[in-house]
This record gives structure tokens, sequence and C-alpha cells, in this order.
């Protein structure tokens, strides 16, 4: 289905952006669940002033079970890929770790608007989403926001002193969802390969991949969940 306006009146009559945003996390989250391999599980997880899905584990991956997986989901070619440089000492973001054997090795970040609207806000998202990526934690983030027009991924990359794989901020394609993760070059020295899709209102959502593993991906079908959470809100209700 297509992407919705969800600032303009017609929407926000039947459900504000905060309403949708909570409940899209959680079917984000439901979803997610149904694909993740036993022993991970994803949660939303909700700060003030935003939402996020974090998937997060408290086992390894035998072999079969990394082979099997690897058959299932077959991750695309990503849309660059960049050295990087994190600093060596960096403030690490805490996400609701509810037992000490869990370890969270994904993050989905769904924009709001306090996330863009003033540029103490922008500062702490880039700054929250550097210091996921920096502990080797899969992230996704998904803005369907056009107002504030401003590009949080391109944010990213400027912190990161990425030059390379910026999305061109037009007016008429202000709405992305991207993906990061980062490996290791043979030199050890962390590298960041991320997939971004630039969108707008009657576009579809992608499907992203979000690392469990250095190795596996699950597939994060925003798709999916954007289509439940818009019919169990009664969007198309006449």
């Amino acid at each position: 289905m297509p992407i919705l306006d969800h600032l303009s009146e017609e929407i926000t009559n039947i459900a504000e952006f905060q309403s949708f945003h909570n409940a899209w996390a959680v079917y984000i989250a439901g979803k997610l669940n149904e694909a993740l391999p036993r022993g991970f599980r994803a949660k939303p997880h909700s700060q003030i002033g935003s939402w996020e899905v974090d998937v997060r584990t408290d086992r390894f991956l035998a072999e079969d079970e990394k082979e099997k997986l690897k058959i299932q989901y077959q991750i695309p070619t990503p849309s660059a890929t960049a050295h990087v440089t994190f600093p060596t000492e960096l403030e690490v973001f805490i996400v609701n770790v509810s037992h000490s054997t869990q370890k969270i090795v994904g993050v989905i970040e769904i924009v709001s608007k306090a996330n863009k609207d003033r540029p103490q806000n922008i500062d702490a998202f880039v700054a929250k989403c550097h210091s996921i990526l920096s502990q080797g934690i899969s992230l996704i983030i998904g803005d369907l926001l056009s107002i504030p027009f401003f590009n949080l991924h391109n944010q990213l990359l400027g912190a990161l002193e990425i030059s390379e794989g910026k999305i061109e901020e037009k007016k008429e394609m202000p709405l992305y969802c991207s993906s990061y993760r980062v490996t290791f070059d043979v030199n050890e020295k962390p590298v960041i390969e991320f997939w971004i899709y630039a969108l707008k209102v009657g576009d579809t959502l992608p499907t992203l991949p979000l690392f469990i593993t250095s190795e596996i991906a699950v597939p994060v079908k925003l798709e999916e969940a954007y289509m439940e959470t818009c019919e169990r809100l009664k969007f198309f209700e006449e």
C-alpha cells in the first residue's frame, strides 16, 4: 500500500502521528519476532519523544542455523560502503536491557517530530545513532515525516565523516528509510555498509536488512507492519 501523508488533516483526524508511531513500533516488533530465530526477540522501547525497536539475543547461533538463515534471506547489495573511524571515548547509549545475559544486536529508530524539530534534538538523535553503530549494533532509521524538512541520514553520515552515499534532499522526495551495519576490513578497521531508499508519499515501503550477527540478517518488512498498523487504526474505514 502507498505511504500516507501523516501530516495531512485527513489522516491526523483519524490518528495523530504519535499514536501511529507507537502502534507501528509494536507491529514492526511483532513481524520481526515471526522471522527471528530462537533466542532472539524484538520489543518496542519507548523514551520521551521517541520509539524504537530493539532486537536482542541471549545465545549464539549454531552453524546449521546460520546456513539455514542465510538461505532464507538473501542480503541485498548495499547502497554504499565506507571506512569510518569511531572515537575511542564515546558515551555508551544503554537501552533497556532487562537481563544481564542479553545483548542488543539491532535497533530500529522510527523518527518522530521531536527528533528533528530543533537543533539540539537533531544532535541528540544523531549522537545516539552514532553510539549505536560504534558498538557494532545494526541500525535502521525510518522517517515518514516531510516536515520539518531535514534528513537525519545525511546528518549521521556527516558525523561519521562519510562524504558519499548521502540522499539528495529534494522537496518531492522528503521521506527515507535506511539500514546500517558495521563490519571490518582485512586490517580490522571498521567499515559501514548502508542501504538507503529515498521515498515520497504514495511510494511503497522497502524491506531492509537488520543484522543479528556479523553474517546473518533478517528482513524487516516495513510495508507489512505499516499496512497492519493502518488497518488496525481504521485509516480506510468508510
